[in-house]
This record gives C-alpha cells, sequence and structure tokens, in this order.
C-alpha cells in the first residue's frame, strides 16, 4: 500500500469525523515521518477538501443508490480527484491504489470501489458542473466552487454575483506563504537576501515589512529558528499598523492567539513598552508566550481569561486595545477549506453577541481621551463586521470611526475587516 495515499486518508477521515482542523490534522500525521513526498499528500488532502462537493455531485452520478460509508466516501474522492485533476497520476495508478486501501480500510467493497473508478475513466475521467438553469444559481455556485448553500447564499445578498464569484474562485487555490520581518532583530533586504541565497523563493510585499515566501523548508530554515520572521498574512499586518502602537504605549490585546498581532505591535514599539496578552485557552496562550521568545520580544506579559468578562482592573488603562474577535472565518477559506463545507450558523446571535461584548469591554479599558480601539475579523460578513461596528457606535457616540476597510479575499491577500475607532474625548 502507498503510504502516502494512506497518510491523506487517515488525515481525510480525521476532517471527516473528528471535524478536525486540516492543517492540525495534516501536521499531526505527518509527524509520524512515512510519507515519502509531503507535497503529494498536502495536494491530494486540500485539493479533495478544496473541491470536496463537485467531487461528491460527480460521485453520485455513478451511484445506483444514495448512501456510502465514511471510508467508501473517502476512497472515491481521493480516486476522483486524482484522475481528474492530478497530472502528476497515471489514471491505473489512482484506481488501482484506491482499491489496495479499500482492502483496508473498506473491507469487502474493493469491488465497488472498483468498478466506480473505472466507470469513471470510461466516460473521461472529467468532472462535470450541473445545469443552472436546472439546480437555481446558489446549488450551481456551491457545487462548482465546493461551497455550503448558505455562504454561496449570504455572499450574494450581500456582494451580488460578480464578487461572490470571485471569492469563490479564489476558495479553491492555495494561499500565500506571507509573513513579517522581525524589525527588532533584521531588515527586510537583509532577510530577502539571506533568504535567496539559500535558494529560498522570496520576494518583497506591498507592506513595507512583508515578505511572501515559497516552500515549505523556510520554515525550517535557520532565519526563522533565529527569529528573523515570522508567519503572518499581509491583512493581519495592515490592521496593527494601522492602529499605530507607539514605543512605550500600553496595549491590550484580548483574543491574542498565536501572538501574530501583539508581536507585530511590540516590532511597532520597538519593544518598548507594555503589552498584555490574553486567550481564553490555556494551551493558545502558549503559543504565544514561544512566538514571542522566538523574536526576542520582551515587553508581552501573557495571561490566561476570557475576553468576554470585564476586568475592571483595566478600566481606562490602555493606549490602544486589539479586538481581534472569534468569528465565521470566512476570510481565511483557503487556508482551511474545512470551512467551505459548514453550514453558517442558523443562529448567528451567540457569536454575534460575544464579538459585542468583547468590543464593549474593549471600549472600557481604552484611555478616556484619544485612546485606540481596533475591531477586526478575518471574515467576510457584514453582520459580523460593519453591522457590529454600527451597533456599538449607536451605544458610544464618545467613539469615532478613523478607518474602515472590508478586504477581499483575492491573489496575495486574505479576507478580512478592519475598523479603527478612537475615543473623542473633549
Amino acid at each position: 500500500m502507498d503510504t502516502d495515499r494512506r497518510l491523506a486518508f487517515l488525515i481525510l477521515r480525521d476532517v471527516e469525523r473528528k471535524a478536525a482542523y486540516s492543517n492540525l490534522a495534516l501536521n499531526s500525521r505527518l509527524k509520524e515521518g512515512v510519507a515519502r513526498s509531503e507535497s503529494f499528500v498536502r495536494e491530494l488532502v486540500y485539493g479533495i477538501l478544496r473541491n470536496q462537493l463537485l467531487l461528491d455531485w460527480n460521485i453520485e452520478r455513478f451511484l445506483k443508490k444514495p448512501g456510502l460509508r465514511t471510508a467508501e466516501k473517502l476512497l472515491l474522492r481521493m480516486g476522483f480527484y486524482q484522475i481528474s485533476c492530478m497530472d502528476s497520476v497515471p489514471q491505473y495508478a489512482a484506481v488501482n491504489e484506491s482499491v489496495e486501501l479499500a482492502a483496508v480500510f473498506a473491507k469487502g467493497r474493493r469491488g465497488f470501489i472498483n468498478g466506480v473508478l473505472r466507470n469513471f475513466v470510461r466516460e473521461g475521467g472529467m468532472l462535470l458542473l450541473p445545469d443552472e438553469a436546472a439546480t437555481g444559481e446558489e446549488r450551481f455556485l456551491s457545487v462548482k466552487y465546493s461551497c455550503h448553500e448558505s455562504i454561496v447564499a449570504l455572499w450574494l445578498a450581500a456582494y451580488g454575483r460578480e464578487r461572490t464569484e470571485e471569492m469563490l474562485a479564489e476558495s479553491l487555490s492555495p494561499a500565500p506563504l506571507s509573513a513579517r520581518v522581525n524589525t527588532l532583530k533584521t531588515s527586510r533586504e537583509e532577510l530577502l537576501k539571506r533568504l535567496q541565497n539559500k535558494a529560498f523563493s522570496a520576494r518583497e510585499g506591498r507592506l513595507a515589512c512583508s515578505v511572501f515566501l515559497e516552500g515549505s523548508g523556510v520554515l525550517g530554515s535557520e532565519e526563522f529558528s533565529e527569529g528573523l520572521f515570522q508567519v503572518q498574512s499581509e491583512a493581519s499586518q495592515l490592521a496593527v499598523e494601522v492602529l499605530a502602537p507607539k514605543p512605550g504605549d500600553f496595549v491590550i490585546d484580548l483574543c491574542a492567539a498565536p501572538g501574530g498581532k501583539c508581536c507585530t505591535a511590540a516590532m511597532l514599539m520597538e519593544n518598548r513598552g507594555s503589552i498584555k496578552a490574553f486567550d481564553c485557552h490555556e494551551q493558545r496562550t502558549g503559543l504565544i508566550t514561544k512566538l514571542a521568545e522566538r523574536l526576542g520580544i520582551g515587553i508581552i506579559s501573557v495571561e490566561t481569561a476570557d475576553a468576554a468578562l470585564f476586568n475592571e482592573e483595566l478600566r481606562n488603562s490602555a493606549d490602544c486595545v486589539i479586538c481581534d474577535v472569534p468569528c465565521s472565518g470566512l476570510g481565511v477559506m483557503r487556508r482551511k477549506p474545512e470551512l467551505k463545507l459548514k453550514a453558517l450558523s442558523s443562529d448567528p446571535e451567540n457569536l454575534i453577541k460575544t464579538q459585542n461584548q468583547i468590543l464593549n469591554n474593549g471600549a472600557l479599558y481604552v484611555k478616556l481621551k484619544g485612546g485606540k480601539l481596533l475591531y477586526s475579523t478575518c471574515t467576510v460578513n457584514p453582520a459580523e463586521n460593519s453591522q457590529v461596528v454600527r451597533a456599538f457606535l449607536e451605544e458610544h457616540s464618545v467613539f469615532a470611526v478613523e478607518y474602515e476597510r472590508q478586504i477581499f479575499p483575492c491573489g496575495d491577500s486574505d479576507g478580512f475587516y478592519i475598523c479603527l475607532l478612537r475615543r473623542q474625548d473633549d
């Protein structure tokens, strides 16, 4: 049995059965150290998740009756994807290896798996699309781009067909690896020179300290271990640059893990001042500490606390407060393709209530005159973004918007919402 395909099957099963995040499941399985080609495993796993609904629609065309067990479904997705989307894989190999996996994970169903895959090959091995006139716009786009109909419906209503289809098309492609240069230790020019001298692909980003990198090996490089850069999207970097904390400021980051924004703030502050970073999970606060230590940042103190609960000790104390709140994550579906497959909550009020509560608490922590409050999410949903801010402003007239931007997922950019508010006390 091919070890790479076996690993891909196990990862996909973790995502399917345990609702595991694909990146965590993949990294956990790869630590087993049996992969011959990690890139092949990654391509197979992410390719299937990005195209899952389209694969399922095509698989159903070859079934005499609906209903598949988990293992059968995963094996057919793997076979269909390799046959139709991976030019490097001969069709016979895709069929044979899927049948070999069935011998272990779907015992007694080898003949069924073999028959469906061979019928697909005989038909041409191409993924077909449904007829939009017959299925309707939402269903057609959902299958074509493998995105849950509830997300498609939300985007069509909020942004129209053209913008929706642009975002859906982006969800089918891999996300770029973007990073921020640690200006406490080096410059962008020096970092790029060092990486390029080691044959890594590295180029300047659009922000003064951002870079784009290619190749998984770069995260095992000496430059990474020395803390010369941190992985962070340009949109996330931009949010902190808009906040613009200064050396000597006191900054509070209410939902800080894994630590990218508070570490970027520390760089802008030249490692002078003080940052309190909170997260509600102790395991995740450890990620902040680990990142800060690698980057050589000494001004961040980390605590485990629920940002939705008010802390009287912090009232009116901070020059800047960061509220990067929990959200639906629709702006980062390229990085977490399993998010595409989940229905939006039929009762989103709990999430929005939490977002409102964190923003309200953040407002109480800001200094009375001129204090700055950053509200951000990695989603594309007016109900979680602009509508939260509008509701906040109706109850907090002392704040005014200084900067607001909805960034749509496109090219090098993730989907992101940024809003900077400032107290206007006389």
